[in-house]
């Protein structure tokens, strides 16, 4: 058997185990508009010629804000002196960067030999991460030498 007629017999076994092709691709269809909805770029309708720069420009934005803030947490990983951090405060700011929510964080930072301090800042925190992050909970953390003010959760 060549390699189209076991194609022909894979397509035709797919079509009678279910496989409709056009079933199949309005499925993605919808997730695919669904994704844009969650992630605020549409209304859950795919992007038109009349609104493609707009969406193409939110996603890029948002790109760069994500890059920028992973950016610099991986950064304060790599030269951040540990410690660990008690979450005192987590209250939704109602902003949205790719359908992903920010948080105002307030955290008691303790480093080694040093008396704790408090730290406010605003983090992107996914919804499926979101328990993780509970009022109350230690986590490790890395501040940076130069700023204490500035730190990344490590846990």
């Amino acid at each position: 058997m060549g390699l189209f007629d076991r194609a022909k017999k894979a397509a035709g076994a797919a079509g009678a185990a279910g496989g409709d092709w056009a079933a199949q691709a309005q499925a993605a269809q919808q997730l695919a508009s669904e994704q844009l909805r969650q992630a605020g770029y549409t209304d859950g309708s795919m992007p038109t010629m009349a609104n493609a720069a707009e969406v193409g420009a939110q996603m890029q934005a948002d790109h760069d804000v994500l890059n920028a803030y992973g950016q610099e947490l991986n950064r304060i990983l790599q030269i951040g002196a540990p410690g660990t951090c008690v979450i005192v405060s987590a209250v939704d700011t109602g902003d949205r960067t790719a359908g992903q929510p920010w948080f105002q964080m307030e955290y008691d930072i303790t480093l080694p030999g040093q008396a704790a301090y408090r730290v406010s800042k605003i983090e992107m925190v996914p919804d499926v991460a979101l328990a993780n992050y509970a009022v109350g909970s230690l986590h490790e953390v890395r501040v940076d030498p130069a700023d204490p003010q500035k730190i990344a959760l490590a846990s």
